[in-house]
Order: C-alpha cells, then structure tokens, then sequence
C-alpha cells in the first residue's frame, strides 16, 4: 500500500517517518498515552516507527501523524491495524499529545482516516476499542460517528488495567 497524505481542515495527516522520532519519544513517555496502549511499548521511539513503516508496506495498517495544517506541528497519531481487506475491516487507534488535546484532534484526525478508510480502501467496517475507564476515548469515539456495540469483558491488558473491559464501538460506511 502506496502512503497518503490526507488535508482534513485545519488538520493535516501524514505518515510518520524518521524525522519524528522526538515526537514519538516525547509520546512514549507520556504516562497518559502508554497507559491505554494495547500493545506495550518497550518505550523505543525509533522501533515504534518503523513498525508503522512496516505496517504501510505490508498493508497491516496506515499510520499517520496529525499534524496542525498551518504549522506543521505534530500533535497526535492515528493508525489502522488488523486491517482485513478480504472482510473489508479494520480497527482505528488514536493518541493526541499533551499540550494538543482538547483541541478536536482525535476527533478529528479518527474522522478523516475514517473516511480514507471506506473510501480509498473499499473497507465496510472500522471498529473502535479502548478501556471502560477512559472516558476521553469514549467521548472521542462518540463525536466521531461511532456507534457504541457493547462491552467485550476482562479484553484489554494495559499498563494499569490488567484483564480490564472495553468498550467496542464500531462505524460502517454505511453510516451517515
């Protein structure tokens, strides 16, 4: 899978690369962002790259640094993962930076990959999970179109949630 720029509005999405690695190290230490983390970071931002790098190639799942479309500015992560494009699926996972969030970049940036997702890729289905307890993710997954489906239980095993239940929110692209 050839990489993509997407301009979003005052958003703009780009994929990562080796000119980054500040930024990933600055999110790899934010307790805030690993905490939610599905997947555990050893906390080396040059691995965490080229994993997304990786994951472009092998059409494993685009990733993509939201950056402010003025500035340049990186200010979060979204990326696809487990993406399945025989049952037109994927998952959709989202950081923002400390000093960004509340500033609409989650919602934002989940919003227009989304739509590059049912578009560019032909895909159905774009699942959303995170933990019970993060409100925040919740609140993003709601403003960007999700559907709440249910709660998959003790499905999560972050840094402090061991076993914990999340919630699966879920958008088609059949969905208005």
């Amino acid at each position: 899978m050839e990489p993509v720029e997407i301009a979003a509005g005052r958003f703009q999405l780009r994929p990562w690369n080796e000119h980054d690695v500040d930024v990933v190290r600055t999110a790899l230490a934010d307790p805030e962002i690993t905490r939610w983390m599905a997947v555990p970071t050893d906390g080396d931002p040059s691995a965490w790259l080229a994993t997304r790098a990786r994951r472009w190639a092998d059409g494993e799942g685009p990733s993509f640094a939201v950056m402010d479309a003025v500035t340049g500015e990186v200010l979060g992560h979204v990326g696809l993962a487990d993406t399945t494009l025989r049952w037109r699926t994927t998952a959709i996972g989202y950081w923002t930076l400390e000093h960004a969030r509340g500033r609409g970049v989650a919602r934002h940036g989940v919003g227009a990959v989304s739509r590059w997702a049912f578009g560019a890729l032909d895909l159905h289905r774009v699942e959303l999970r995170h933990a019970v307890t993060n409100a925040g993710s919740c609140a993003v997954a709601g403003a960007a179109g999700y559907a709440l489906e249910g709660v998959l239980r003790q499905c999560f095993t972050g840094a402090d949630e061991p076993f914990a239940d999340v919630h699966l929110h879920a958008r088609l692209a059949t969905d208005t």
